[in-house]
């Protein structure tokens, strides 16, 4: 505290110290209102020595307030940096004035190492010398060359050539430096992210307890945990021996995940099995999943219905529960899928009263699962393709149109002509134009003469 303050009086001093030497030298020339005429020669020549450089007792008095408002604050960044551009500005004045002010620049140096070493701050590397700069920067890199880490992303599709090379590859960080990619700690520890053709990527430390990024270390191979993320990178050109989860199991996976997409369904049943006979895994058994519910079996649409039975909202948002009812229908299990649908609005009907709560994810508002309810009820024409061969009559069919009609919010009469069309297929004639009907007092004043016209002629073939 008594440097503090003897240090404050010294300012002071320079201070008024400056003020006299203004006064008593002739005004400088400041740089930024006389500007230096150039001529052009042969050979460039530097003017500057023709202009006088302000001096630097205002800057002082400026840096010296900044300390004293950082240390009130408790700002010790703004105190740490206005002390470093305090020194360089006496030193600078000093050298102007000949070694005049050896004395205060040497006490203003001892105090702020004190300060630095009381709150354990660095000298700001900007202000270092070149030399000592890079001293420093040759310092801390030999502290952490031998930090192992790996770079990740969060979307493995068409990653940038130099990305792809690297990604999910543990390192140490002597050898990201000599690839070119450098990672850089942020102000609070984390590691800088990367941008190449615009997007993100992060480094991220490696665990060496783990024994995928030790391997990776030792080996080069890489890391990446996820089948899809792996399809995804061998889609890039990138082996799938390259990874450290490689075995057998994997390359059942991407087959079957080539023949799910070519849909060769039944192929992709065969390989995903073996793939679930050699190792258990959540990716492969979502596949699974899928791959059943496109070869239309029924016990898996009992066992998903049951899974989400608590969270039949997010089985509807993502459209599962839509291909579920399709294999019933596929199955003709018509009762089933009215089951289904008065369900999945029971249920809805007690998350939106709070009733009952999801297992699986995580509650939302009353208004979402009531839109949830009133989109699910508005879609439901998409589980119809009325197609004659897989639409059969029965009692049950013709309930279920019934029970579509009834939720159905009447806002396209598209879907009641469909509907209508199939009862008009399966000699329902009365019920049929009913419908069209309605639909012809949906469509009003509309100007649509051809489409009130096909209505008009199937009412008329079906009397």
């Amino acid at each position: 505290m008594k440097v503090i303050i003897i240090i404050g009086i010294v300012l002071v001093v320079l201070y008024y110290i400056g003020k006299n030497k203004q006064k008593s030298q002739p005004e400088k020339k400041n740089l930024s209102k006389k500007k230096p005429s150039f001529q052009s020669n042969s050979s460039f020549q530097s003017k500057l020595s023709e202009i006088k450089f302000p001096d630097r007792i205002n800057a002082i008095d400026w840096h010296n307030q900044k300390i004293q408002q950082g240390l009130r604050t408790g700002d010790i960044e703004l105190a740490n940096l206005s002390y470093a551009k305090l020194y360089e500005s006496i030193r600078q004045q000093n050298v102007n004035d000949n070694g005049e002010f050896d004395d205060i620049l040497q006490a203003v140096g001892k105090e702020y190492k004190g300060f630095r070493e009381y709150y354990q701050v660095e000298y700001p590397e900007q202000f270092l010398p070149p030399e000592e700069r890079k001293r420093k920067k040759e310092k801390e890199f030999e502290k952490i060359k031998d930090l192992p880490v790996y770079l990740e992303t969060g979307n493995y599709i068409e990653l940038p050539k130099q990305i792809l090379k690297y990604v999910d590859i543990v390192k140490p960080i002597s050898e990201w430096y000599e690839i070119g990619l450098k990672p850089k700690k942020e102000k609070y520890g984390r590691w800088k992210t990367i941008k190449r053709s615009e997007r993100y990527f992060g480094f991220y430390d490696a665990k060496l307890d783990k024994p995928s990024h030790k391997i990776s270390l030792e080996t080069g191979k890489r890391i990446t945990q996820k089948p899809y993320f792996i399809k995804a990178l061998n889609e890039q050109g990138i082996p799938l021996t390259d990874f450290v989860v490689y075995g057998e199991d994997l390359e059942c996976f991407v087959r079957a995940v080539d023949f799910f997409d070519n849909q060769e369904f039944e192929n992709a049943q065969k390989e995903i099995d073996k793939a679930l006979e050699l190792k258990r895994k959540e990716d492969y058994e979502e596949l699974k999943v899928e791959i059943e519910i496109k070869l239309n079996n029924e016990q898996v649409v009992d066992e998903e219905f049951k899974k989400y039975e608590f969270d039949i909202d997010s089985a509807i948002h993502t459209g599962k529960f839509n291909d579920w009812l399709k294999v019933l229908i596929n199955n003709h299990k018509y009762d089933k899928v009215i089951h289904f649908i008065n369900q999945a609005n029971k249920t809805l009907e007690k998350l939106i009263s709070g009733e009952i709560e999801p297992k699986i994810y995580g509650k939302q508002s009353s208004d979402y699962y009531q839109y949830k309810q009133e989109q699910f009820n508005r879609n439901l024409i998409y589980i119809f393709d009325f197609k004659s061969s897989e639409l059969e009559k029965s009692e049950n069919s013709i309930k279920l149109l019934e029970l579509f009609l009834s939720l159905y919010n009447k806002e396209d009469f598209r879907p009641i002509e469909k509907i209508a069309d199939q009862f008009g297929a399966w000699s329902l004639n009365e019920r049929a134009n009913g419908l069209y009907q309605e639909c012809l007092k949906m469509i009003g004043n509309e100007n649509n003469p051809r489409i009130k016209s096909r209505i008009e002629k199937k009412i008329e073939n079906n009397k």
